[in-house]
């Protein structure tokens, strides 16, 4: 008899617990261990770390098919903006010689000419009221008009402010860009999509190789048919503008601020509040360290291969097209990296990566070493643009995503575009300058990106495998403790 009694209380208690855990998955998830994986929303990984609570997935998410086609229009963003600088970096001298000026006077003229990044922060601020995709086709427009008038440049200043105001455009169509990678894409591909964007803009580099090594400007326009080659943008926005959507991040933080549930216009300073001023500092002065010595020495290299190392035009190229073309695959590489080992352990190998063999490029004569130098200096220093844009804009909510992004990246990061070409010229300058060759000053430089490894590992959060929702919590649950 005390079989059958047995086997009933048996048959009940499934039932209880299944009832009582009925009601209780609606009010509380229970915390994982620290080293559990678990999923949210479509079979993403998320490695809690520590443990947040899981926030729905905005609804409606993006096919695959516009993910691709949003990658394809945003990478000549990126492209150009690699190709852009990078005119001015490999026909230095060109235009040294057609101007009549010194090293020192190019130093100089870089800091107008990079301002025009800073003015870009007023302009990417806009993307948080107005959208990201308006300000995106407006920054194209902007980019291509005065791009073109830098190709009838009279002399080094009106060159400087046609170069001045395309910087203003390139710099908002790049930020909005990054930022709409950053909310389209689902935390597991991501890291990928941003790798994938960010070799592009190495690839503009590759095809300012490719055109220098035809001799290009050789012709009868010399250097300035390079920038007549700005006006291919115009034809890629006449015909995808349409298929272009706005966020849907932004399009639901807009309809809350339609229904009164969030401030219509986010402060100018809303990035500094205490809850988010942390983070920008921190991804601030990674990005000013970084980026000094960085843009220092592209912005150099050219210049000073031909007149300290004695290469040539054509081996100038051929490195770049060479060189760039294997060591732009670090940007893919970083993309994978973020996702499988996290942001911070990348960012870090990444960093020391870049100091050593940068150092290597400017420090060796040999030619063979060179290119080897070259090629681990891009895999490396500019390769880990992925993780760099990832810190920049992960780590704050959709709200101020825009502004905190221009806030690091067009005054912050600024630092390096203004005073590391200006100061490799001017303490560069074989006459005058203090250090007095290219390649020492740069490699002084390099120093400023050591502290970089020391902020990442001991303050930097790490966002592997979370959406964006659950990072903007994490962040506000750890300044609330």
């Amino acid at each position: 008899m005390a079989q059958p009694a047995k086997k009933k209380a048996a048959t009940k208690t499934p039932a209880k617990v299944k009832k009582a855990a009925a009601k209780t998955t609606t009010r509380a998830r229970p915390k994982p261990p620290k080293d559990t994986i678990t999923t949210v929303g479509a079979g993403v990984p998320l490695e809690f770390e520590p443990a947040v609570a899981s926030v729905i997935e905005p609804e409606l998410p993006r096919d695959d098919s516009y993910l691709r086609l949003l990658l394809v229009l945003l990478i000549s963003a990126a492209f150009f903006e690699g190709y852009d600088s990078s005119i001015l970096a490999l026909l230095l001298p060109n235009i040294q010689s057609t101007f009549h000026v010194s090293e020192a006077v190019l130093g100089i003229t870089r800091i107008p000419i990079e301002l025009g990044l800073f003015v870009a922060f007023f302009v990417t601020r806009l993307s948080d009221r107005v959208g990201r995709k308006p300000l995106l086709l407006w920054s194209v427009v902007g980019y291509t008009l005065f791009t073109a008038l830098t190709a009838v440049s009279w002399d080094i200043w009106s060159f400087a402010f046609f170069q001045f105001a395309s910087r203003i455009f390139l710099g908002a169509e790049y930020a909005v860009g990054v930022t709409m990678i950053v909310e389209e894409f689902p935390a597991a591909r991501r890291g990928r999509a941003l790798g994938t964007l960010l070799t592009f803009s190495a690839l503009g580099t590759i095809v300012v190789g490719l055109l220098l090594g035809a001799g290009l400007q050789d012709g009868p326009l010399e250097w300035r048919s390079f920038y007549l080659v700005g006006l291919l943008p115009l034809l890629a926005l006449a015909f995808f503008r349409r298929r272009l959507r706005e966020t849907r991040r932004f399009l639901e933080e807009k309809a809350k601020r339609d229904a009164g549930q969030a401030v219509e216009k986010v402060p100018f300073l809303e990035p500094w509040k205490p809850q988010y001023r942390r983070n920008v500092v921190l991804v601030g002065m990674i990005h000013m360290l970084r980026s000094i010595p960085l843009f220092g020495s592209t912005a150099w290299w050219a210049f000073y291969a031909e007149r300290e190392r004695g290469f040539s035009e054509a081996e100038v190229a051929i490195y770049i097209i060479a060189a760039y073309g294997i060591g732009c695959v670090g940007y893919y590489v970083c993309g994978r990296s973020m996702e499988r080992w996290g942001r911070r352990p990348t960012a870090m190998v990444y960093f020391a990566g870049g100091i050593f063999f940068s150092i290597v490029l400017f420090q060796v004569s040999g030619k063979a070493i060179s290119f080897f130098g070259l090629m681990l200096a891009v895999f490396f220093g500019l390769g880990m643009g992925p993780v760099m844009s990832s810190f920049a804009t992960e780590l704050f909510p959709t709200e101020i995503r825009g502004q905190a992004a221009a806030w690091i990246r067009n005054w912050f990061e600024i630092a390096g575009y203004v005073f590391g070409p200006a100061l490799v010229g001017i303490l560069g300058d074989h006459s005058t300058g203090a250090i007095g060759n290219i390649g020492d000053t740069v490699t002084l430089l390099m120093v400023l990106q050591v502290p970089t490894i020391w902020l990442v590992w001991r303050y930097m959060p790490e966002t592997k495998g979370l959406e964006l929702e659950d990072i903007a919590e994490r962040e506000m649950a750890v300044i609330s403790q």
